[in-house]
């Protein structure tokens, strides 16, 4: 059974607040601690349109990489706006004087006119689609009680201990920072993020956690992460008629070329052969 994940769906039933936990130290790579990802990672919509360019996306990279510093730097609960101006609260996991894991409360407004025009000014750099964000912002939870956000987050953060405690402590298939990595590649390939982000995130060594997981996948992030995207490719050229460019662009290529390269070089042949070949041979295949 996920216990926390159980504790984090009752705080947040019925609300708009989010909660996610980023886990520094494989505190959560257990039955009773393991959550979804939607709760790993900022997954409200206003997040996602805040980060839909570019631009947008570095500026809340940069956000969250500060804030995760902070955190494991003080290993003390704080609380603020974000570039955008939604209010958050950040509480470390702090177990033998180490920050285990920082528990994020969010999606959250305490001063709307100071929402809106930071929303106002950093779409203007960010090239954010500021009505989509402005729109998105009155979805969020409305809070003249910040402590609140606080106590929840002290609440799912005693519950972490807790489970970690009763947790058997037994030999596991790969390296929690392989598994959290593979996580992120399996549940987002087409947004995958790069090795050098997901060292941000973790506050780990880019070059570390890439060794680290190329000697128990065998292969690098990279390759992973392209194997999948190639896979999803392959099983939409074969199960749907959408165009070549639109299916290189679900699967996360931005690059057409690139896209046929790595294809041919997967499977043999281009994507158009490879979809023409497969409907020449559904054709010549006897009637059952």
């Amino acid at each position: 059974m996920q216990q926390l994940q159980f504790l984090i769906d009752m705080l947040t039933k019925n609300r708009n607040i989010h909660i996610s936990v980023l886990d520094v130290s494989g505190i959560l790579h257990s039955p009773l601690t393991r959550i979804e990802f939607k709760n790993v990672i900022h997954s409200k919509n206003f997040c996602d349109i805040a980060k839909s360019t570019e631009k947008g996306f570095k500026f809340c990279l940069l956000c969250k990489k500060l804030a995760n510093k902070k955190a494991v730097t003080e290993k003390k609960p704080f609380c603020g706006h974000c570039i955008y101006g939604i209010y958050e609260a950040a509480m470390p996991v702090v177990a033998n004087g180490t920050v285990e894991a920082i528990v994020y409360v969010g999606n959250a407004i305490a001063d709307r006119e100071l929402t809106e025009r930071r929303i106002e000014r950093v779409c203007g750099y960010t090239q954010v689609d500021v009505r989509a964000l402005l729109a998105e912002s009155e979805k969020c939870e409305l809070t003249d009680d910040t402590d609140e956000l606080l106590k929840i987050a002290d609440v799912v953060s005693d519950h972490i201990k807790m489970l970690h405690e009763a947790s058997p402590k037994g030999l596991t298939q790969h390296h929690w920072l392989v598994s959290a990595m593979k996580r992120h590649a399996d549940s987002a390939y087409c947004e995958c993020p790069t090795l050098g982000e997901l060292a941000t995130l973790y506050q780990k060594n880019e070059k570390y956690i890439g060794r680290l997981f190329a000697k128990e996948m065998g292969e690098s992030f990279h390759e992973y992460c392209l194997r999948l995207r190639l896979k999803k490719a392959n099983e939409l050229l074969l199960n749907t008629d959408g165009k070549v460019l639109d299916i290189a662009l679900e699967c996360g290529f931005n690059n057409i070329s690139y896209f046929n390269r790595a294809f041919k070089k997967k499977y043999g042949v281009s994507p158009t052969e490879y979809r023409q070949k497969r409907i020449s041979k559904r054709k010549k295949a006897p009637a059952r």
